[in-house]
């Protein structure tokens, strides 16, 4: 009984050097990359002139908020410096004004966010899609098993050497000379 114990462990354990021989000779062959798209998107000519204009938007968005909270505070003020004079109507109305303006100031905060976010993903999914191609290509034509996007957080840490976020960069711009 033990030796057909010991015959049948043998027999796993060539039977797994064997098998493991052939991933051994194709592991070889296995060429790998990765890329930062979101580094790649910045880099690009039209990518920087998209987040320009984003950013100029962006600013726009911004003034009309301080502008908004300038105005909410001129109010604040003003319920503080009148609220022995006022009637108690009065100061109830201007107090019920005051919280219904940061309301829509909050309100307006967070659709000036949405709408940047919308206008982000507008601005930029032509240029991941082309970049993405990009990649693609570059994978197909000089042999690479798999290329990693190193800004979706799977990649830790890989060479420098590996890295052909440069090179997908220089591509891009070479064929797509618009956004300057």
């Amino acid at each position: 009984m033990k030796n057909t114990r010991v015959k049948a462990i043998w027999m796993v354990l060539a039977v797994m050097l064997i098998s493991a021989v052939p991933f051994a000779a194709s592991a070889q062959n296995v060429k790998i990359a990765v890329v930062d798209l979101r580094r790649a998107l910045n880099e690009t000519n039209e990518g920087k002139a998209a987040m320009k204009k984003l950013t100029r938007h962006k600013d726009k968005l911004q003034r009309e908020i301080e502008k908004k909270e300038k105005d909410i505070l001129k109010m604040k003020d003003t319920i503080e410096k009148q609220q022995n004079v006022l009637t108690k109507e009065a100061l109830q109305s201007k107090v019920e004004e005051y919280y219904r303006s940061v309301t829509e100031l909050q309100q307006t905060y967070m659709e000036y966010q949405r709408e940047l976010v919308q206008r982000e993903t507008k601005a930029t999914q032509d240029i991941l899609a082309k970049l993405v191609s990009i990649v693609e290509e570059m994978g197909k034509s000089e042999g690479y098993t798999m290329i990693y996007d190193r800004s979706s957080g799977a990649v830790v840490w890989a060479p420098a050497h590996l890295d052909l976020t440069d090179k997908l960069v220089q591509q891009y711009n070479s064929r797509h000379k618009s956004g300057k």
